[in-house]
């Protein structure tokens, strides 16, 4: 299986609004003309979408628009699977800092971040016996973790990020990590 993985932010993968700024609207446009290109003649098999559970995205209307419609599934977890996972206090009080310019928020990677990407792998490589390529838009943060399950089990990964430019978040066990090895160095 070929698996494609895009990076989004999630406001950048819903469908267009009265509201959205030009260059919001321009990343959407952006994300369109991705999406068309992949969705050549019985290339894309199958899409899975980290998306809100409320509104529409442009990766499911497109998919829906298709002939033969391409499955496309939600892979966002519930309030109740997040629950019943025991992730829900913790991913709901996400620690998180302003960027240097104050624009936008930085959050931190917490451990109930790999409960979430499990629970994506599962769904991708539940489609592992698909033929033709498989496409997954995920977050920022959680692209390479999610393309480490598929690529373990033999399947190639293409990444897609030139719509995250600015990376939001932060892996602070990382850092912290780092800080105890330049620590111990001193």
């Amino acid at each position: 299986m070929n698996v494609i993985i895009i990076a989004i932010d999630h406001y950048l993968q819903l469908l267009e609004a009265d509201e959205d700024s030009e260059a919001l609207r321009a990343s959407k446009t952006r994300l369109r003309e991705i999406l068309e290109e992949r969705f050549g003649p019985g290339q894309i098999t199958a899409i899975f979408e980290e998306s809100s559970l409320t509104k529409k995205s442009i990766a499911d209307q497109l998919a829906r628009r298709r002939d033969p419609r391409v499955p496309w599934q939600n892979i966002c977890m519930t309030v109740e699977e997040r629950r019943a996972a025991g992730i829900y206090e913790a991913l709901n009080n996400r620690p998180g800092r302003r960027d240097d310019n104050m624009e936008y928020t930085i959050q931190a990677r917490i451990p109930e971040d790999e409960v979430r990407e499990d629970y994506f792998a599962d769904h991708i490589l539940a489609a592992e016996k698909t033929q033709g390529d498989v496409l997954v838009l995920v977050g920022d943060m959680h692209v390479e973790p999610v393309a480490n399950r598929p690529r373990a089990k033999g399947h190639t990964i293409e990444i897609l990020s030139e719509l995250v430019p600015i990376r939001r978040w932060e892996d602070r066990g990382a850092i912290e990590r780092q800080l105890e090895v330049e620590g111990q160095s001193s």
